[in-house]
């Protein structure tokens, strides 16, 4: 079934999944669709309206990226030269990486966010000590040349967010707010260290079997650079129209911050054709974050989704609008298929397959993904023999559960243990 408009398929899309958020596109300045769904805090029953302040994760990255490029007309950096130029020599990295590196993901820099390393939903949940953090989880070898290819890596932003404080002396949040949030009048944008308050902010959410629940804490100070920035859909519409008309950088460094490197990445922000236009565009994932914004300069249309409960999917809402926009109709959301496997079938992917971070119980009908020692609880349902889907959340493809030649189940690169 084709669904021609984007009110259409957001309500069909929440009798799926509960999507929580604002959704908002602005078309030649004008708002042309807008609309907030869910709770900004659950507590007290307060609903998400258009003021809402969200996380905005990764998007983030644009603002980091913009602030080097601005002190790159400055002269007060070069984005060719060693970022060490630009460092406390307590932060030292590889010589030969640069601020493009950085900016790019192309540094090789150590990276923290993964499987093995006790970084995620452990170390994030301590007090931060930059020096720390850079000694255990950044001030390792490197992982490839630098140049070499592309890796996303936040450390490549805290990296840069440390350069830019080092550079003006001042703090990064302060930085960003007298070089783009003082000029463009958006006035609803600040950087969350943990301990501001932040008006109008959304609370971050997930569900938890079947309930949703408020987000496992983490220090948003680990995010400096690469996350951290909180805004609403009227200040990304004032931040969209300053890429778009070009202000406070020259037409030659936009020219540069717009140039696609390796993997269609430019600085702070993806670059790729679809329906025969230039998309620019980004997303924020993180526990209770899932963003996502695109920017169509040639026909000057910008998409924002921003949500504070870790369900549904951020993209796939996104792209929907613009299909609709250059195709005319998107297809209908649903679900994967549901299949029936017996409770022996079922039996054998129980196990732990990463200890105190994955494992598999059989539950009802399905199997429980249990993470973080037990702390969150994601139900699957199975789609095929091997394949799971998330009950709650809108997934691009099923996750696999495969049975190797020694008769052992692997899940996630990681076989089970127990």
């Amino acid at each position: 079934m084709k669904i021609t408009s984007i009110e259409e398929y957001l309500d069909e899309y929440i009798k799926i999944w509960p999507f929580s958020g604002n959704v908002g596109v602005i078309r030649h300045g004008n708002i042309i669709f807008k609309h907030s769904y869910g709770m900004a805090c659950h507590e007290y029953r307060i609903q998400n309206t258009i003021d809402t302040c969200f996380t905005l994760g990764s998007i983030s990255k644009q603002f980091t990226a913009f602030v080097v490029m601005l002190l790159n007309e400055q002269g007060k950096i070069d984005i060719y030269k060693p970022i060490n130029d630009y460092l406390p020599k307590e932060l030292m990295i590889d010589n030969r990486i640069t601020a493009h590196n950085l900016m790019s993901h192309t540094s090789g820099l150590h990276q923290f966010y993964n499987w093995e390393e006790d970084f995620f939903q452990i170390y994030d949940r301590g007090t931060f000590n930059r020096l720390d953090f850079f000694q255990k989880y950044i001030n390792r070898p490197l992982g490839f040349e630098p140049g070499a290819k592309f890796e996303y890596n936040n450390a490549n932003y805290n990296m840069l967010a440390w350069a830019i404080e080092n550079i003006c002396n001042k703090s990064f949040e302060h930085v960003l707010h007298e070089m783009i949030f003082l000029p463009l009048e958006m006035n609803n944008t600040v950087l969350d260290d943990g301990h501001n308050i932040v008006k109008n902010r959304a609370f971050p959410y997930q569900i938890d079997r079947n309930d949703i629940v408020r987000c496992q804490y983490y220090n948003e100070k680990f995010s400096i650079g690469a996350g951290a920035v909180m805004s609403n859909f009227h200040d990304l519409c004032k931040w969209y129209r300053c890429l778009k008309d070009r202000k406070l950088l020259s037409n030659e460094t936009y020219d540069k911050f717009f140039t696609e490197n390796l993997a269609g990445y430019c600085y702070g922000i993806n670059r790729d054709n679809i329906y025969g236009r230039t998309r620019f565009s980004h997303g924020g994932d993180h526990l209770g974050v899932m963003t996502y914004v695109q920017y169509f300069f040639e026909d000057d249309i910008c998409v924002i989704i921003l949500s504070n409960l870790e369900c549904g999917n951020n993209y796939h809402i996104g792209n929907a609008i613009t299909e609709i926009f250059f195709n005319g109709s998107t297809e209908k959301p649903k679900r994967f298929e549901k299949i029936q496997l017996g409770k022996e079938e079922l039996s054998k992917y129980e196990g732990i397959y990463l200890e105190n971070k994955i494992e598999i119980q059989q539950v009802g009908e399905g199997v429980e993904f249990m993470r973080f020692n037990g702390e969150v609880h994601h139900l699957l349902y199975p789609v095929s023999d091997n394949k799971f889907a998330k009950v709650w959340v809108d997934q691009d493809k099923p996750y696999t559960i495969t049975e190797d030649e020694d008769g052992s189940y692997e899940f996630f690169g990681y076989k089970k243990s127990k």
